[in-house]
């Protein structure tokens, strides 16, 4: 059994077993009341539709709030993401991928659509997942990845709750790559030249001078890691709010400071600014509900959301490349004159990358406003109410440069006459500035809504029709789009135990073609509320319902003018002749064929669902869905003919389906002062393509229609070929390159007795969004003291490990890492596993085989909190705080997986994830 399976199965028994989330509120009380967005608004316990939402995010705060979602609702499949902490917002998936574009939900904050990450996690009181048709068909043409809507804070009616926070953070790098020294990178150099037949670089007495360190200016052995990293970021969190009002207005208002200072450690030798990446945002919020008069309310919301960052002036990618690439011996930090080291070869000095090329600097400024109009009107009619929403929003981005090119020279010394040269190669600059308005957005949005609700006997009804304007203006030419629908939805229950849902939308946009805008969009739902009947009635039984529904809701978020016919300059063109010479002049070219017939995409979803709740206490949902997607946008290239002699619009004709489970489980109690919980949920959705206008392919295996989306193609690794007499007498030709002893040998799988193209496979699963998600979490406090816990995994995920320097050593002029100088084959080393060094290259064994791609399932530790509520007794005694509570935390602080050199979410050559520790109170009057 692998390691992988073992992971995999903890994950599955321990969701499943004992542990879900808690908060599903289609199933957690009776009185509860959901809203499903669109201005929906009614009791939990009634929902047909698949619906997850949760209020359990205090045990994390984070830069990103999109970070904070790891396992909390089942469906929302969050993925890490590396990067700066100003560019590191997870990646979502509502059950999956089904599209073979983009598959990213539809976000909306407070009903608008608007980034969960330009928010602070304090102001954030609810995040809800729509995933079925009943609810995503509401949303027309931008519904079908899913929707994920955002409820912030809001006002209640009492004496003012002044809440202040502050925490301190600090993060470490999670599994930096571990390089050789510069002794063992020139013996691994001159094996890898010698293994291609070249004479090698470096002679005994200058790998002696490397591992002797007797002229450490011209040999040297620097760890470039530890030059240019420190071990830990840095930053606070500041939260000061208010909440509270009177019957005619309430409020919620809230300013939020944060900032980080990062990871980079020579940040400080210029005077007047730093390199360090830092970051800082403020965000201030306000709230407002106003009762107008007996029948008018009015909510108002208004954010401001500033934010700056600061990095060097080399750009951070470039920055942790040359942390992977340049060989520790290469040259010093410095020379012995005090200038920056580098060769020819090397340009990219890391350290000197950091601290000697300037500094760059960005603003962000954003305003969100909207508001919100309800009138009544049962004067009129009973039941009845209308109202409009609107919301501007504008974020602005602008930058400030000021670089400078750092001066680098190359010193090389004799080591039997002790002479030194020095050469230079680039002289030091000059700081110049320059800036630039970065991105410039407008957003407004409208809606003019009513609402009809009606009881009578045994019947109720909600009715509402909509209509909605959204349109974004950016400051680029010809990029801004608009929205428009027109929805009607209905729910109707008898006697509070048979339910239905009816929806029906129209949907357009100005990215489709102007004959061509708009979609319908029907759905329906339907639910029984068994335990309502005289035969199930128990005590101990509070909820059972079964529910289904089916619907179609559609994507369209292409680029814009894709329907266009573009011209633009064409080359010369010879018309004439002058003199008997023939002379040409300028023309004009197609650049873009336009999409005849561009359509959306449409989503036909089929969902079944249960939702059970007993002794209030334990809660269980299960859902089976199906997702049929049809239209997708793909390549016609491969029914094309190449004379053709352009490139060929796409053409909707791509159809996925996407199918799987999602169950969660829990329980909630208390045992004397031992309150405790329980929970899990689990998802396991597969996709697979059923037509993607695939070229013509001569054997099926090579097909990637019928398998899944971004599944990575390769060949199959069956050994490692020992000598020269091997590759001869196997009686199979490798094609792709020079073999030798030491390179990968693969599998023929067309009995050809050649090694080609033709002898791909598909080779593990999915690379960019895991089958199986799941995650389990547990809480107990015992007289104020407490401690939770959550656990987060994935499964059926594949990753390509192609790191430079760790999985790709010596080419390209990369260093190499202890773990393939100790595994690589070798004639010292002939049962190595990993292929023989190189320095030209070698396409038999750096290309996509079974040997790179890797199983990437992983069981974190996601969070861990210890705190402290002191009691309300003592707190009674000081006569004006009204709660305190003190809490250490770790975020992931571990990680089970069968890669261990990387962090399965951040295998590239990029800023690395981080294990985040924070400490703090909270304090309220």
């Amino acid at each position: 059994m692998n390691k992988r399976f073992n992971i995999v199965l903890a994950g599955i028994l321990c969701s499943l077993g004992i542990m879900a989330q808690e908060d599903t509120l289609t199933v957690r009380q009776n009185n509860e009341v959901i809203e499903l967005g669109r201005t929906i608004t009614y009791d939990a316990k009634e929902v047909t539709g698949a619906v997850s939402a949760t209020t359990n995010l205090s045990h994390k705060n984070s830069i990103k709030p999109s970070n904070q979602l790891f396992g909390t609702l089942p469906g929302l499949m969050v993925l890490q993401n590396a990067g700066t902490v100003w560019e590191n917002g997870a990646t979502m998936y509502v059950r999956g991928i089904g599209s073979l574009n983009s598959n990213s939900p539809l976000v909306l904050v407070d009903g608008f659509e608007r980034s969960i990450d330009e928010l602070s996690s304090e102001e954030i009181e609810s995040v809800s997942v729509l995933k079925d048709a009943v609810a995503t068909s509401l949303y027309g043409i931008r519904g079908a990845n899913g929707v994920v809507i955002v409820k912030t804070k809001r006002g209640t009616i009492g004496a003012p709750k002044i809440n202040f926070s502050y925490e301190f953070n600090m993060a470490t790098p999670k599994r930096l790559p571990d390089f050789v020294d510069g002794y063992i990178y020139a013996t691994a150099l001159n094996e890898a030249m010698r293994n291609d037949g070249l004479s090698p670089r470096y002679s005994d007495s200058e790998l002696n001078a490397f591992k002797d360190q007797t002229n450490p200016n011209f040999y040297p052995n620097i760890d470039w890691i530890d030059e240019s990293l420190r071990d830990a970021s840095y930053g606070d969190n500041v939260n000061f709010s208010a909440q509270g009002g009177s019957k005619f207005v309430r409020y919620y208002t809230m300013l939020n400071f944060l900032d980080n200072r990062g990871i980079l450690k020579p940040t400080s030798d210029n005077d007047g600014y730093s390199t360090q990446l830092k970051y800082t945002r403020l965000n201030i919020r306000t709230n407002l509900d106003i009762t107008v008069s007996p029948t008018t309310t009015v909510q108002l919301n208004l954010l401001g959301n500033f934010t700056e960052h600061n990095r060097p002036g080399e750009s951070t990618d470039n920055i942790f490349s040359a942390l992977y690439q340049v060989p520790s011996g290469a040259f010093p930090v410095k020379t012995d004159r005090g200038i920056w080291g580098g060769t020819t070869t090397y340009s990219n000095n890391p350290v000197a990358l950091i601290s000697g090329r300037g500094y760059a600097r960005s603003q962000t400024r954003a305003m969100y406003a909207d508001m919100n109009l309800k009138q009544d009107l049962s004067a009129i009619l009973p039941g009845w109410s209308a109202g409009f929403k609107a919301g501007i929003d504008n974020t602005a981005s602008y930058w400030d440069n000021n670089t400078k090119n750092f001066g680098y020279e190359s010193a090389a010394i004799d080591l039997v006459t002790g002479e030194k040269s020095y050469s230079t190669l680039r002289n030091e600059g000059t700081l110049a500035f320059s800036k630039s308005v970065g991105s410039v957005s407008t957003h407004f949005n409208l809606e003019l809504y009513t609402n009809y609700i009606k009881q009578w006997n045994k019947h109720r009804l909600n009715a509402t029709l909509l209509y909605s304007m959204d349109k974004t203006k950016l400051k680029s030419q010809n990029s801004g789009r608009a929205f428009m629908d027109i929805v009607g939805s209905a729910h109707y229950s008898y006697n509070d135990r048979y339910l239905v849902d009816f929806s029906l939308s129209g949907s357009a946009s100005s990215i489709l073609d102007p004959d061509d805008r708009w979609g319908i969009f029907p759905a329906i739902g339907a639910g029984w509320i068994l335990s309502k009947e005289d035969f199930m009635k128990r005590e101990w039984l509070n909820l059972l319902k079964i529910r289904a529904s089916y619907g179609v809701s559609g994507r369209a978020n292409y680029g814009v003018n894709l329907f266009q016919d573009i011209y633009g300059s064409g080359n010369s063109f010879y018309f004439q002749n002058t003199s008997n010479v023939p002379s040409s002049s300028s023309g004009m070219k197609f650049t873009q064929l336009g999409i005849d017939g561009l359509t959306y995409e449409k989503s036909h979803k089929l969902n079944v669902g249960i939702d059970f709740r007993a002794w209030n206490r334990l809660t269980l949902t299960l859902d089976a869905f199906y997702d049929h997607r049809t239209d997708i946008l793909v390549s016609s290239g491969g029914s094309v003919s190449q004379i053709f002699g352009m490139s060929v619009p796409q053409i909707n004709n791509g159809v996925v389906d996407n199918r799987g489970i999602e169950a969660s489980l829990g329980w909630e109690d208390k045992i004397g002062n031992l309150k405790y919980r329980l929970g899990g949920q689990f998802t396991f959705a597969r996709n697979k393509i059923v037509n993607q206008n695939e070229e013509y392919r001569p054997y099926d295996y090579l097909k990637r229609t019928g398998g899944s989306m971004n599944q990575i193609f390769g060949y199959e690794v069956i050994g490692i070929y020992k000598s020269q007499e091997e590759i001869d007498n196997r009686g199979v030709e490798q094609l792709l390159g020079d073999v030798r002893p030491g390179d990968l040998m693969f599998k023929d799988q067309n009995g050809d007795n050649k090694i080609d193209s033709y002898d791909q496979v598909a080779l593990g699963y999915n690379s960019t969004c895991p089958e199986i998600y799941y995650s389990f979490d547990l809480g107990l406090e015992y007289k104020g003291i407490g401690v939770y816990a959550l656990f987060q995994g994935v499964g059926n995920y594949s990753k390509l490990l192609n790191t430079a320097s760790i999985y790709r050593p010596i080419v390209n002029n990369n260093t190499i890492s202890t773990y393939y100088w100790e595994n690589r084959w070798s004639e010292s080393n002939p049962n190595g596993t990993l292929p023989r060094l190189t320095y030209s290259g070698s396409d038999n064994n750096y290309n996509t085989n079974s040997l790179w791609v890797t199983d990437a399932s992983y069981l974190k530790l996601r969070t861990l909190e210890l705190y402290y509520n002191f009691s309300a007794k003592l707190l009674k005694r000081t006569g004006f705080l009204a709660g305190v509570k003190v809490f250490a935390r770790a975020h992931d602080l571990f990680c089970l997986d069968g890669i261990d050199l990387r962090d399965p979410e951040s295998i590239g050559t990029e800023h690395p994830t981080m294990t985040q520790y924070a400490f703090g109170f909270n304090l309220s009057f």
